[in-house]
């Protein structure tokens, strides 16, 4: 199996705020999310922030994590933490210090997968972009023939933060806009494929293992079985195991590209920022003072690593002075 890996990141001329996705601590005994589920995609602005208070929702449902050393499926995929139960689906998937990755699944179709995809890495910053894909993975399915197998490729963007207020009234004061496509192609080795793509909006916030709204399409092209495609939003239902989203909010970090000055917001004033070149030799460091820090005047314009015990994660920066 050939694995291809991208990874990207992306600045814009405008101010961009620095929240990032980390690992989610997810109770060892597993937890259950109540959801609301409305049967379309819901209209939305890229950037924040969110209302969706006027939105009706159809049905109601749940979704389910437990840690896979508590299954039998632990064996099958070693390499997996947990299994996501939703929409009658069975879901590996693994939350490392550094990526949020997928193994396989048992729905229409049943496949594990030798090396993991990966969806997007920990940090996953505003502005940051990741591709990966996975060739060649033999499944199976009920009245398929045999030797079955799907190209699976996955590419995610983190657009932007800002409030989200869902249509149960919960608000979420700092939520993360992450645009995701995923594209199946699966068929008969030496056959035409059925083309699958999913396209999907996820609002993330700190501590949730799951994106807490989403909205997707499916959509195909070539031989596939009919009434496949679908259109989806789904929406957590208050704060089940109440998450302290204060607690998880990361430092902010802006703008980037950036002409010097640099703001950091929920930080500690008075803090120590490193300053690195992007092979992580030290170049300087600056004190937060009332709120932002300014870059030694002897650097020159480029890309820069900001680092502290203050912040969650090193931070990539631009500077354009």
């Amino acid at each position: 199996m050939k694995k291809i890996l991208f990874f990207i990141f992306s600045v814009s001329g405008s101010m961009v705020f620095g929240q990032t996705l980390t690992m989610p601590t997810i109770p060892s005994s597993g937890v259950t999310y109540p959801v609301t589920i409305k049967a379309d995609t819901v209209p939305h602005p890229s950037q924040g922030n969110w209302d969706f208070s006027n939105i009706t929702t159809d049905a109601t449902g749940t979704i389910e994590f437990e840690p896979i050393s508590s299954t039998s499926y632990s064996s099958s995929y070693p390499n997996a933490t947990h299994v996501k139960y939703e929409d009658g689906g069975t879901f590996f998937l693994g939350y490392d210090s550094d990526e949020y990755t997928f193994h396989g699944e048992i729905t229409v179709i049943t496949t594990s997968y030798q090396n993991p995809l990966i969806l997007h890495t920990y940090p996953f910053a505003i502005g940051d972009s990741h591709s990966d894909s996975e060739l060649d993975i033999s499944f199976t399915c009920n009245g398929c023939p045999p030797y079955m197998e799907r190209d699976d490729a996955v590419y995610s963007e983190s657009l932007s933060s800002g409030t989200l207020t869902m249509p149960d009234g919960t608000v979420h004061n700092t939520a993360t806009l992450v645009y995701t496509t995923r594209t199946w192609n699966d068929g008969q080795v030496g056959s035409s494929t059925c083309n699958l793509f999913f396209e999907q909006w996820h609002w993330w916030v700190a501590g949730y293992p799951m994106p807490v709204a989403q909205t997707v399409e499916l959509s195909t092209t070539g031989p596939c079985p009919p009434n496949v495609g679908y259109r989806q939003s789904k929406f957590l239902v208050g704060n089940p195991i109440s998450i302290d989203e204060n607690k998880n909010v990361s430092a902010i970090i802006y703008p980037n590209p950036s002409k010097g000055t640099v703001h950091i917001l929920h930080a500690e004033e008075g803090a120590i920022i490193e300053i690195l070149d992007i092979y992580g030799q030290k170049l300087g460091t600056s004190v937060i003072e009332n709120g932002a820090i300014e870059l030694p005047a002897h650097l020159v314009n480029g890309m820069y690593v900001l680092r502290s015990a203050v912040l969650e994660s090193p931070f990539k920066l631009q500077l354009l002075r």
